[in-house]
């Protein structure tokens, strides 16, 4: 990653301290939490779906950061838009590119639209994948190639030479779309992570062939976990030409987290 660029994460990204991680159910999340336990050593202890948020240990007190998660409050490493304008106060303990460098809804073609796990390569110095197949898997991570083939060439390029990761420009440029397409449907890495009726997670990805590629040990967490809240998802419809705040949904619906998915759509997790 380009200094200047990593200089404006927060410090507590490059800080020693004894956190556990609340991973989310994509693998996305998951890449992130193994990279996390890699260079941190922090464990999964909580599970986050969308709709309940799961702990190991409701006892244990340390402190969690979430991976691939838009929170409200707290450390997170992100991916998503959450500035609803452009003098919004975000955040600012996620280390999210679009936090950092003010994307929001008035400016949002312009967005990081990568995965968090490719964030967390190139804020770590993790080495890519060796082989052309594992970087094929690593840009299918929550389709970050798709703006290099969608009319965001320039955008996503630009974000790509700040994360120092040239290669990936260059590996765009070696194949189409449907190449990134077929890695993801032979590994099933779309597939969701759920939580059975034993507290335990699993899912149908292709873990195995997927840690091959990437060259990660990538493993569910074993550990059973019991359900520690329940939320509301739901989604509110932004209109256009109007301007919106985040203090003043935070006021209003008290959300856990949310993002937008589009200028016009807001997806939210209430209290």
């Amino acid at each position: 990653m380009k200094k200047d660029f990593k200089e404006k994460f927060p410090q507590w990204v490059f800080e020693d301290a004894d956190l556990t991680v609340c991973m989310s159910d994509d693998i996305d999340s998951l890449v992130g939490a193994t990279i996390l336990k890699q260079v941190k050593g922090w464990e999964v202890e909580h599970f986050y779906d969308f709709h309940n948020l799961y702990s190991t240990n409701k006892n244990d007190k340390r402190k969690a950061v979430g991976v691939d998660i838009a929170l409200v409050n707290g450390k997170t490493y992100d991916n998503h838009v959450t500035m609803l304008s452009s003098t919004s106060q975000p955040n600012m303990m996620s280390a999210n590119p679009n936090v950092i460098e003010k994307v929001s809804r008035d400016n949002y073609t312009s967005k990081f639209a990568m995965s968090t796990a490719l964030l967390l390569y190139a804020l770590y110095d993790i080495p890519l994948p060796s082989t052309e197949d594992g970087k094929l898997m690593l840009m299918s991570i929550d389709s970050s190639y798709l703006g290099f083939y969608k009319g965001f060439k320039k955008v996503q390029c630009d974000w790509l030479e700040k994360m120092g990761m040239e290669e990936m420009i260059h590996l765009q440029e070696r194949h189409g779309l449907m190449d990134f397409v077929e890695v993801k449907r032979r590994f099933v890495s779309s597939d969701k992570i759920i939580m059975n009726e034993d507290g335990v997670l699993e899912t149908t990805m292709q873990l195995e062939g997927i840690s091959n590629l990437l060259e990660l040990d990538i493993q569910l967490p074993t550990k059973e976990f019991e359900i520690r809240k329940q939320f509301t998802r739901t989604s509110y419809d932004l209109k256009q030409g109007s301007s919106y705040d985040n203090g003043m949904i935070e006021i209003h619906y008290d959300p856990f987290s949310y993002a937008l998915t589009g200028k016009q759509k807001l997806q939210m997790t209430l209290m």
